[in-house]
């Protein structure tokens, strides 16, 4: 499976802090002309990099989605963000930097300050909720979508100051 980094302090795959609108533009139409499957939906690889540009028009947060993870493996330090469980994922990278326990949006989006790193997810979903009625009750297709909540989302790399 083709690799796709997420470094802190420099970037996302081809995509680092600090390039230009343009410079960006040109990664993301490699990504897009080596990667774009006739089943993605169109723009699909050109719609998965959010990026954003300071005042001076420079590249200052990068974010990609999970739906990467059929096509690329989304690794930061070795670890697949998008294929490992959100609590073991936070776990891991707490130990090398820890998240923000401030945060008010903890459970589902966890800051790490030091790394200029987030993960997101739009709701919380634990190993055990899979055990419990609520779940079980809901219809199996309800099931399966809910339980991507047990993986982030999206992931993002950001300037700190």
């Amino acid at each position: 499976m083709n690799v796709l980094l997420i470094e802190p302090g420099r970037g996302i795959g081809e995509i680092e802090l600090g390039m230009t609108k343009e410079e960006v533009n040109d990664c993301i139409e490699r990504y897009a002309a080596k990667y774009q499957k006739p089943y993605h939906m169109d723009n699909f690889i050109k719609d998965s990099f959010m990026v954003k540009y300071d005042l001076e028009g420079k590249v200052n947060f990068i974010e990609i989605p999970s739906e990467l993870k059929d096509t690329f493996q989304c690794l930061f330090i070795n670890i697949d963000v998008f294929n490992t469980k959100a609590d073991e994922l936070v776990r891991r990278i707490d130990e090398i930097s820890p998240y923000d326990r401030s945060n008010t949006e903890l459970d589902t989006c966890f800051t790490f300050p030091a790394l200029g790193l987030k993960l997101w997810r739009p709701d919380v979903l634990k190993e055990e909720d899979l055990e419990k009625e609520w779940f079980k009750e809901l219809k199996p297709s309800i099931q399966e979508d809910t339980m991507k909540n047990l993986y982030f989302s999206s992931g993002c790399i950001y300037l700190t100051k």
